[in-house]
């Protein structure tokens, strides 16, 4: 149910505020906007002017989140905004900034329940106006020994003349910031927070962790000093949390509290929900107030390191000058660590590895830390600058397997020929494996310049998939004889294989554990080989209840637009619609897009149009007055990959393909995710957020074209069915659309259509009718002889215009009478991507 609120000037229409956002205390969205409403005199001072990550829950805590950085294309013109240039790309990021009421409302009513704001305010986004420090307990911890973390901090900063305040983070971790407010970059203050923690790990090494990986974390407090970059955000003060399943809230917390807490060993005073938060916000006051105007500066020693010598405060050269500078014997300043960095400086060991394994491919492997951190590159390296390549992370290898050009016995894990494609060094210009970015140069002896590797998004529980990205210029591609060429030895994949002079053995066999496995592919080889072109698209058969077996069925939203294949080859991208007919002209941004798929490719999907309201809109998509931006792709399986036909392969192995196949695609190709949810639930998540229905499908399913086998199901929450326009009754310009379906080849009337018109609509559908207007009468029943209300008798003809059956229109009724008529049917659309031949009586939408 939705309302409309005036607040200040601005008219705000609230949407769906009995939805249950936190399910253990039904606490609801129209409670979440309530709790910013009333908190937003404390926290949008510590918001108002810095770029904002929203975090939504469109389904509470315990359905899917994302993130989103890019305002929405239906924000508000009045909701202000900034442009971030994007890490990796040649284009813009358009951040929302909350610094008014209206837009907290807004925000929260698009059920964005954390707000993240940037550490700098606008315009100057590369100084932070504070230095944090996320303290966050790995497994075995809680958020009692996070406060002892913070203690041992506050301890340093004291003794540098830093003040530092502390809020509880609404999880079990603390959050401690020291404000500067004076003119300082992220290029002095994460160098300084990285030092903080690794002294604190040093000297506490059973307690603190200040490495990103969890397994180092058990039992331990890590001290994260990343989120001091000017590309991340923190959560802010006062924020509600959607880490539990109960609303808790970032609440500013005094040291003495703290202290309070830890000595009683009562996590449980750590904890804040939002009637709490408010009350005692309004009785002490904003105890972050200091934070927003307190001017501190760093350790004169390092800023005077970052202005006198060109030194990069992050390498070790640079640390160990600060180190030198301090006598630490004599003074309260904390050391610098003395650890390896593998920032610029720091040279290290690349290596990229031929395998001919199951499937040919590149292995990229980076020295770090002892080990070589590697990936599977299927593609090989990319050349053309921001060209992208899939770059799957697998296990790191030892560092002696670096040189090994040889084979691996077959049935040993990755059997096959191994090449020492190229051999150098690396440094790395910006980010860390940890944060997953790294911008690096390499110096090999094929490959030189700068390549981008950047981390993809979770999928399917793992969290393997990378983008290897070419940065700085482009690079000429090498021949095929370089390409076939050892970098140390000038041998063939051929050469190396038939040679056989160096095997490694792998000490694992070819059926070890896949989630750990060098090759994350689909075995193409044995697939048949086919062109790129049309194929009749599978169809979903109607039913009128979803299948409830969650191990065999998969579900999907269903999509309210143009079912869409993408095919690209060597002559391009070509848009096919369900019949055939050629959309490039209607979608030029989708083909833009899809030019960085993979030769060879084709995909099935669903072209949609979003509303202002971010939902979709079938009338927009059809009538192209959505912005260029709104227009969205969702791709749903694969059928032709590397020219191979995948339609016998079954459905979830095709899935798997097509996540990694468009993860580098621009923003307007997404994938169609899948729910493995209780049918009911999902239903009503569905009819709550104003989506036609659900689509189920057999996870072992094969692609059957042109085919409804049952395989795939479609379930519409609406009663609705598509049928063929054979006639009008005259009006202004019409009054009613007289339709029917097919049967055994014969068109059958079922019902007259009145209602669902506006003028405009009218006008546009009566135009289509005027150019098919024909003297036959197209239905085989007709005339009807026994008279009803929704009967066309022989009289009744008289008044009617007849069409050739070629138009398609979507009805929605409430019920089928018992003599097959259509009972209060209005009409919803035209469907012009459907053929009018198909629509028979056992066709639902």
């Amino acid at each position: 149910m939705a309302s409309t609120v005036t607040i200040g000037d601005k008219e705000l229409a609230l949407s769906n505020l009995d939805k249950i956002m936190y399910p253990e205390t039904a606490f609801t969205k129209g409670q979440v906007i309530d709790y910013y409403k009333n908190i937003a005199r404390y926290i949008l001072p510590h918001i108002e002017d810095r770029p904002l990550t929203m975090k939504r829950f469109p389904n509470g805590v315990g359905g899917q989140h994302f993130y989103e950085k890019d305002a929405p294309s239906h924000t508000p013109a009045w909701v202000k905004k900034f442009q971030v240039p994007r890490t990796s790309e040649n284009s813009l990021i358009n951040y929302i900034l909350v610094n008014d009421l209206p837009t907290l409302v807004w925000s929260a009513n698009l059920a964005n329940l954390e707000i993240h704001p940037f550490l700098a305010k606008v315009p100057h986004i590369e100084r932070p106006t504070m230095v944090v420090f996320d303290l966050d307990p790995g497994d075995g911890a809680d958020i009692l020994k996070s406060c002892e973390v913070a203690f041992l901090l506050k301890d340093l900063l004291d003794r540098l003349a830093l003040k530092s305040f502390v809020k509880v983070s609404g999880s079990k971790g603390i959050h401690l910031h020291v404000p500067l407010n004076t003119n300082v970059t992220y290029e002095a203050t994460q160098p300084f927070a990285k030092s903080l923690a690794q002294l604190l790990e040093n000297e506490h090494p059973a307690l603190v962790v200040s490495e990103m990986p969890k397994a180092k974390r058990k039992g331990k407090v890590f001290v994260d000093w990343s989120q001091n970059s000017e590309h991340k955000s923190t959560v802010a003060v006062y924020s509600l949390r959607a880490k539990a399943k109960r609303p808790f809230v970032a609440m500013p917390v005094s040291w003495d509290e703290l202290s309070k807490a830890l000595k009683q060993k009562n996590a449980a005073a750590l904890f804040f929900e939002p009637d709490v938060a408010l009350k005692r916000a309004q009785k002490t006051g904003d105890l972050f107030a200091p934070v927003l105007e307190l001017k501190q500066r760093l350790p004169k020693a390092f800023l005077d390191l970052m202005t006198s010598t060109n030194a990069d405060a992050n390498s070790p050269k640079a640390l160990e000058q600060y180190r030198r500078k301090r006598d630490f014997t004599k003074t309260s300043e904390p050391p610098p660590s003395t650890r390896r960095s593998s920032r610029q400086g720091s040279r290290k060991l690349f290596v990229i590895q031929k395998h001919a394994a199951s499937r040919l491919h590149y292995d990229l492997r980076l020295e770090m830390d002892g080990t070589l951190k590697s990936w599977a590159v299927p593609k090989g390296p990319p050349y053309d600058l921001h060209e992208k390549r899939l770059a799957m992370a697998v296990e790191d290898h030892p560092m002696d397997y670096a040189r090994f050009e040889g084979v691996i016995p077959k049935g040993e894990y990755g059997g096959g020929a191994v090449m020492v494609w190229d051999i150098g060094t690396y440094e790395v210009i910006d980010g860390n494996y940890w944060q997953g970015k790294l911008h690096v140069v390499f110096h090999g002896k094929k490959l030189n310049g700068e390549w981008i590797l950047v981390k993809g998004k979770e999928r399917d529980g793992k969290d393997n998939a990378w983008l290897l990205i070419k940065g700085g210029a482009p690079m000429e591609r090498l021949s095929q004889k370089q390409d076939d060429s050892s970098a140390l030895t000038r041998r063939s994949m051929e050469q190396i294989a038939k040679a056989k002079d160096a095997v490694w053995h792998s000490n694992r066999n070819g059926a070890a554990d896949s989630s750990a496995a060098e090759e994350p592919f689909v075995d193409l080889e044995n697939l048949p080989k086919t062109r790129v072109k049309f194929i009749e698209p599978m169809l979903a058969a109607p039913v009128a209840e979803l299948p409830e077996n969650t191990d065999k069925w998969s579900y999907e939203v269903k999509l309210d637009g143009y079912r869409c294949l993408v095919g690209r080859d060597s002559r391009g991208v070509k848009l096919w619609s369900r019949r055939g007919n050629i959309f490039n002209k209607n979608f030029p941004a989708i083909v833009r897009a899809c030019e960085k798929l993979p030769e060879d490719t084709l995909i099935d999907g669903e072209v949609v149009a979003l509303d202002e309201q971010g939902r979709m809109s079938f009338n927009l998509l059809q009538h192209h007055r959505s912005k260029a931006s709104a227009i969205q792709y969702y791709a749903f399986d694969l059928l032709v990959y590397g020219g191979r036909s995948l339609l016998e392969l079954e459905l979830e192995e095709r899935r798997k393909l097509l996540v990694d196949i468009i993860a580098p695609l621009d923003e307007c190709v997404r994938f169609s995710e899948d729910f493995e949810a209780d049918p009911a639930d999902l239903l009503r998540s569905v009819k709550e957020l104003g989506f036609e229905g659900i689509v189920a499908k057999r996870k072992n399913s094969v692609y059957e074209p042109g085919k409804r086998s049952g395989a795939w199901v479609k379930f519409k929450l609406n009663r609705s069915e598509e049928f063929v326009i054979g006639g009008y009754t005259p009006g202004h310009p019409f009054d009613a659309l007289i339709v029917g379906h097919y049967k055994d080849d014969k068109l059958y009337f079922v019902g007259k259509v009145r209602n669902g018109f506006v003028p405009r609509l009218r006008r546009e559908v009566f135009k289509s009718l005027k150019t098919l207007e024909t003297a036959t009468c197209p239905f085989a029943n007709l005339p009807e002889k026994k008279r009803t209300q929704w009967a066309l008798t022989r009289e009744e003809m008289k008044n009617c215009r007849w069409v050739r059956p070629e138009l398609v229109a979507e009805i929605e009724f409430t019920e089928w009478t018992p003599d097959g008529h259509l009972r209060h049917a209005t009409f919803v659309r035209l469907r012009e991507d459907k053929e009018a031949s198909e629509i028979t009586a056992m066709t639902g939408v």
